[in-house]
């Protein structure tokens, strides 16, 4: 008799004996008892079913979660990485598609071995070992389906944590994260870089707070987004903004001038007294971008003229150091 088939068949007599359905996981045990390779798990066995006890569902559970399953951490636990836990967790899951795909593997080889010689089976012994391996199989089937199901939702999560990892998590827009990883896809044609800063933005905060504030940063994000649709725009840090668009300079410093415009339009009040804040405006600086090897000069120039801007009056958009007032 072959080895394997000599294990597969005292495993599934240790089951029977136990009362136990051959799931995977059961199985699973089940064989690295029978094999006597796994001493620590042969001890914990052998320890539970002294004494001509049985062992229960939940004890074969436990002793495959201890030799089988790593077990992470879970996803509401984890600290400043999320990611990491995640992918761990898919590892992990693979794993046990993969366990259970061996023993699919396993129970296929159980049925060709026990069917090699047809002929000298007979037919209630043929039936009984159909109907044991097709249940077994179908068990096997389900694991593998419900574990794929897992994988497939913790892959969606991780997609997600990525995202927000690239995310402003006060105003929605792109970080620098989500700059570096967009700036990687471009290619450059036409493109200009924009560095925005709100006006005297300190002054909303010592005034009225920095829940206040944080309205501010909100509503001037969320207002570029509107006047900007169509171009990448994200926040640079602090009260400051980076806007990547397609177009000359003097069209995106226009484009620039009517987002402007549009925020010093809107009529902004506290909430608590209706009390008004007054005209909310940027100051901005514009530059060409003409390759990849100039990104980073182009942000400098464009945060120089920037603070052209702020020093020739404020709530303007300078392309030239020499035109404080934009075309």
């Amino acid at each position: 008799m072959h080895a394997d088939q000599a294990v597969s068949d005292r495993a599934l007599a240790f089951l029977r004996a136990q009362r136990l359905p051959p799931t995977p996981p059961n199985y699973v045990v089940a064989f690295a008892y029978a094999g006597g390779a796994h001493a620590e798990l042969s001890k914990a066995i052998d320890c539970g079913i002294d004494g001509g006890v049985r062992l229960t569902q939940a004890d074969m559970a436990s002793i495959h979660e201890r030799f089988f399953w790593r077990p992470v951490a879970p996803v509401a636990q984890v600290g400043p990485r999320p990611h990491d836990a995640l992918r761990h967790q898919t590892l992990a899951l693979a794993d046990l598609a993969a366990t259970a795909s061996a023993t699919a593997g396993r129970f296929t080889e159980t049925l060709a071995l026990q069917l090699a010689d047809v002929g000298g089976i007979d037919e209630a012994t043929l039936r009984d070992v159909l109907i044991e391996t097709l249940a077994r199989s179908s068990a096997a089937e389900r694991e593998l389906s419900a574990t794929n199901a897992e994988v497939g939702r913790l892959r969606e999560k991780l997609e997600a944590v990525e995202g927000d990892s690239q995310r402003d998590a006060l105003t929605g827009l792109a970080n620098r994260r989500g700059y570096e990883a967009y700036i990687e896809t471009l290619a450059f044609d036409d493109l200009c870089i924009a560095i925005c800063d709100i006006d005297r933005f300190k002054s909303y905060n010592d005034r009225y707070g920095h829940s206040v504030g944080d309205r501010v940063l909100k509503t001037v994000a969320q207002s570029l987004q509107d006047s900007l649709a169509g171009h990448f725009v994200s926040r640079w840090g602090g009260e400051e903004f980076l806007v990547i668009a397609r177009g000359s300079v003097d069209y995106v410093a226009v484009l620039l001038d009517q987002a402007r415009d549009d925020l010093g339009n809107r009529d902004f009040k506290l909430r608590e007294n209706d009390e008004p804040l007054g005209r909310i405006s940027f100051s901005a600086g514009v530059a060409a971008a003409p390759d990849r090897a100039a990104v980073a000069a182009s942000i400098e120039w464009a945060d120089a003229l920037l603070y052209h801007a702020k020093r020739s009056g404020r709530d303007r958009v300078c392309t030239a150091i020499d035109d404080t007032i934009a075309a």
